[in-house]
């Protein structure tokens, strides 16, 4: 019986995805035992006097990492926050995560973006590091605000700081928050400081905790992780160190994020033209409930031939085809992270039929919504 440690504390989204990985490779494994910290695992108790295996575990600072290396077990990280060269990693990419949300605000019209990281974690390095890459600037011209995660995680801590960082950005601003604590901790420094949440400054997080991004007010979008598939690829990877298989220690391995979640922190669109924003903002509002050129032309004080030539010079795009990759996306979104009958997708992004659909994701996407959705489940592991 292999007797594995999880070490991580089961608090938060990221730790129940990534426990629900392990747990499900452990269940393939009928030789696997998982002791953690929570009801459901064997009790770990005190990890100093613990006799296993090996260890997964969410390494967050220099001390745990020091406390962890001197068990001398094999030990597979998830968090990516520190490097160790006797540790094997396997995680997010932080780096494409980053690249991801900076594409992301480009396409709702932000040429540059302010960065909220985690002192000194790589993992939060890396992701701005990304949105630079995307914007095609060096990370440190990214205007940025550091602090502690704990910082970040304690809404009690004094926000003085955060606050005049906010304040002092060019509006329309585009914030990219490295997580969710940190996109939370933002859009409510926005509303004690008067600003609008997008229409002053648009937040973008990270992790997609999807009650509490719901629960914000305005609720906040965020890029997406496949946590499960980490937790299960870390277990994959640890059963294999085990079995004198695996690769070297220092190996780092990661698991792309998924799309972006979009929400009212991001429905809008940056442009000094006012109609043209304030059209791209009721198509991503409104697109998937089955907004049309007529409805939005109820909305905006413009003639559709006026709109039409000011829409295209800003975006490159008319209407009706942003109309159209506003449901597109949506449905993506929909056939990624749900189950959802095909029918049911096509109702819940607009599309009112099946068969239209199918017919303009086929166009767009080259592939049928069924024929994306199984590959989506195939680079996320699922059926592994």
């Amino acid at each position: 019986m292999k007797r594995i440690a999880l070490v991580m504390d089961l608090a938060d989204f990221y730790d129940h995805g990534i426990a629900r990985g392990v747990v499900r490779y452990a269940k393939s494994r009928p030789d696997w035992r998982i002791f953690g910290r929570g009801w459901m695992f064997g009790g770990l108790g005190d990890l100093e006097n613990w006799e296993g295996d090996g260890i997964i575990a969410r390494v967050e600072s220099e001390d745990e990492a020091d406390s962890l290396a001197a068990r001398g077990l094999p030990l597979v990280d998830v968090a990516g926050a520190c490097a160790r060269p006797g540790f094997r990693s396997l995680t997010n990419d932080d780096f494409l995560t980053g690249y991801r949300a900076a594409r992301y605000f480009s396409s709702i019209g932000f040429q540059k973006l302010a960065f909220l990281g985690v002192n000194d974690a790589i993992w939060s390095l890396a992701r701005r590091s990304g949105a630079a890459r995307a914007l095609g600037i060096d990370p440190k011209d990214i205007t940025s605000f550091e602090r502690s995660l704990p910082w970040w995680e304690d809404r009690a801590m004094d926000g003085c700081a955060l606050a005049s960082f906010l304040s002092g950005l060019q509006a329309p601003a585009a914030v990219f928050a490295c997580n969710d604590s940190a996109g939370l901790r933002a859009v409510e420094a926005c509303g004690r400081l008067g600003l609008a949440v997008p229409a002053e400054v648009a937040v973008l997080g990270v992790d997609d905790e999807d009650l509490v991004c719901e629960l914000a007010s305005p609720s906040l979008s965020s890029v997406a992780l496949d946590c499960e598939t980490i937790g299960f690829r870390a277990a994959a990877l640890l059963d294999a160190v085990l079995d004198g298989s695996g690769p070297p220690p220092g190996t780092t391995l990661t698991v792309p994020p998924r799309d972006v979640a979009e929400r009212e922190s991001t429905m809008t669109y940056a442009s000094s033209d006012i109609l043209v924003a304030k059209a791209a903002a009721a198509i991503r509002a409104g697109a998937h409930e089955g907004l049309d050129v007529t409805g939005l032309l109820r909305l905006v004080p413009a003639s559709r031939r006026s709109l039409e030539k000011r829409f295209r010079q800003a975006t490159g795009r008319t209407l009706h085809e942003e109309i159209l990759l506003a449901r597109l996306a949506r449905a993506k979104r929909l056939l990624s992270a749900t189950e959802l009958t095909m029918d049911a997708v096509a109702e819940g992004s607009g599309f009112g039929s099946l068969q239209r659909f199918h017919e303009a994701f086929r166009r767009v996407e080259g592939k049928t919504p069924g024929e994306f959705r199984e590959a989506k489940r195939r680079g996320s592991g699922q059926r592994g």
